[in-house]
């Protein structure tokens, strides 16, 4: 009904301009941001009319009729192309002037010698672009991840891509700090949509967050009292399987999140006692039982080395200990492999 309106509308003005913008809306449908493309200017008595018609079109991104970036050198075409948009964004967004961000994809491969190191840091170097906004775009959750063999989608502007539909810990922490209903600016890339917020970049919090890769201990000051694996139960005096570590400390003692993640669970079991389980990044879990104090709410997303609760005995316990595990894809690992002292 839409075009209905403006075909009557063309045909009373015969406005041969208009006449082929309309042509090419209704034959594909949508008007796909391709960052080759230049812009052209529209005579003023149709600019108006034509950015009305698009305006529900013109931020969906289809990444199949994306440029594809083949290599990182200045010899290829592609990337030459998208280092002068870069350039040119930079220059936009000191100028304060309103623009729309173009992207394109990249398949990382170990045959391109421009990306010596194929991780999130050297890449964003190459391309002159902060690692914040090709990690949120393509949902990564480290800076040293091997890339090799992954396909990426490379904005061709800085700023902050912020997800609405957050599939990361980082993603949801942008989110929390950004996201507004009201500044509209939203893309829709190959179906997950994104707020773009072109002077913002990640906080040190934030940076920190991400760059979080190692686990630190729980516990400042600990006696290891019994190991992962096999044992007899100080309770039932049974053999069992011992899923994590009891490291023993003062009742009241801080325990701390040993990754950045989100709480999972924060609550009681009459075996576990007061207990937490974290959310971590590459579906690693860790958690913390036998709890005096729970000092964190489900939903709540956590820093690396944030005070999460307090040792003591609740539970199944023999006396104030943590009780302390790592779960990756759901099954116990032993954390003394993990941590870096025990």
């Amino acid at each position: 009904m839409e075009f209905w309106h403006l075909e009557q509308k063309k045909k009373r003005n015969c406005n041969p301009i208009l006449s082929f913008l309309l042509l090419l809306l209704t034959s594909f449908g949508s008007v796909h941001i391709l960052a080759q493309t230049t812009t052209t200017e529209l005579p003023s008595d149709i600019t108006a009319e034509y950015a009305n018609l698009s305006q529900s079109h013109q931020n969906m991104v289809d990444t199949s009729l994306l440029p594809v970036i083949t290599s990182l050198s200045s010899r290829n075409r592609e990337f030459a192309q998208y280092m002068q948009n870069v350039e040119k964004s930079y220059q936009n967004i000191s100028a304060g002037r309103n623009f729309q961000p173009g992207f394109y994809l990249y398949t990382v491969t170990a045959d391109d010698t421009s990306l010596p190191v194929r991780n999130l840091v050297s890449l964003a170097a190459r391309c002159s672009v902060p690692y914040g906004e090709i990690a949120l775009l393509n949902d990564l959750t480290s800076a040293e991840e091997d890339l090799t063999g992954k396909t990426l989608i490379l904005p061709d502007a800085p700023g902050l891509f912020v997800p609405l539909n957050p599939a990361t810990s980082i993603g949801t922490l942008v989110k929390k700090r950004l996201s507004n209903p009201d500044f509209g600016n939203e893309f829709t890339v190959n179906g997950k949509s994104y707020q773009y917020f072109p002077q913002e970049r990640l906080t040190p919090t934030e940076l920190a967050f991400f760059l979080d890769t190692n686990l630190r201990m729980p516990l400042d000051n600990s006696v290891l009292t019994s190991g992962f694996g096999n044992r007899v139960s100080p309770i039932t005096g049974l053999n069992h399987q011992h899923k994590g570590i009891d490291l023993a400390a003062p009742e009241g003692t801080k325990v701390y999140a040993c990754k950045g993640g989100t709480v999972a669970i924060a609550s009681y079991d009459m075996t576990y006692g007061n207990y937490i389980i974290l959310d971590h990044e590459n579906k690693t879990q860790s958690v913390y039982a036998h709890l005096s104090a729970v000092l964190v709410k489900t939903g709540e997303e956590i820093s690396r080395g944030a005070v999460i609760g307090k040792v003591g005995s609740t539970g199944a316990s023999t006396g104030p200990h943590l009780h302390f595990e790592i779960r990756v894809n759901g099954a116990a690992q032993d954390p003394r492999r993990l941590l870096p002292a025990i």
